[in-house]
């Protein structure tokens, strides 16, 4: 899951600018997780009316699914702090 590109195949630009440079995207993954644990308890507990325990197995199912999605999308973003795209100008 963790298997990355060493560099782009465009732009040549390196995906890891330095060692344990993704440590940092498991703040942006906790954000991300948090957001969707809010939006799962709105649905199921206010809006649908459910208990506390059909909210937390469906967080549980929904965060299982997502799981590698989030992973992945938390270390794009990180990148995308740090990492600039600057597309070559055309001559």
């Amino acid at each position: 899951m963790a298997d990355m590109h060493d560099r782009c195949p465009v732009c040549n630009q390196s995906y890891e600018p330095e060692p344990n440079f993704y440590y940092g995207s498991m703040y942006v993954s906790y954000s991300y997780t948090v957001a969707i644990f809010v939006a799962v308890f709105v649905i199921v507990k206010l809006l649908l009316g459910f208990g506390i325990w059909h909210v937390l197995g469906t967080l549980a199912v929904v965060l299982l699914l997502l799981g590698p999605y989030l992973f992945r999308l938390s270390r794009i973003t990180w990148l995308n702090m740090f990492v600039k795209y600057k597309p070559q100008e055309k001559k």
